[in-house]
């Protein structure tokens, strides 16, 4: 047996990891930490001069930007990087079927737990898990 799927199986698990860590950390204190968001943003933003298709993922976070009501800073700096992922996975119609998932997602939260307001970061987490993997199933990956 080989080792060709081993980076991206590490890959996957770090990804994974940091989800993780950003979705617990959302949940217990409403704050998506700089040291989580701002390394992969920059990432993403480099990784779009390689694959200029992939500045579709940035529409993500301009809406939150200029939708500007009830988005923290942390979840535009998150929507860089899963922004950019689902539009490398997928293009732009990966990207807006994340945010309407995740936007799905947040309010289904809210209604169920009875608060008008619940962290939007694990939500943004799961939608863009949900298209990347739906994205690669589909593509053979």
């Amino acid at each position: 047996m080989g080792t060709g799927g081993l980076p991206i199986a590490v890959g996957v698990a770090a990804c994974a990891a940091w989800s993780v860590a950003l979705a617990a950390t959302d949940m217990r204190v409403r704050r998506l930490p700089d040291p989580l968001t701002v390394p992969p943003a920059l990432v993403a933003v480099v990784a779009c001069g390689w694959h200029p298709a992939w500045c579709w993922g940035l529409i993500w976070p301009v809406l939150y930007l200029v939708s500007g009501d009830g988005i923290g800073g942390g979840d535009v700096k998150l929507a860089i990087s899963l922004g950019v992922a689902c539009a490398a996975a997928g293009g732009l119609v990966s990207t807006v079927a994340a945010m309407g998932i995740a936007g799905s997602m947040t309010a289904v939260a809210a209604l169920c737990t009875g608060r008008r307001s619940v962290p939007h970061g694990p939500s943004m987490l799961c939608a863009a898990w949900m298209v990347v993997v739906c994205c690669g199933m589909y593509s053979g990956v």
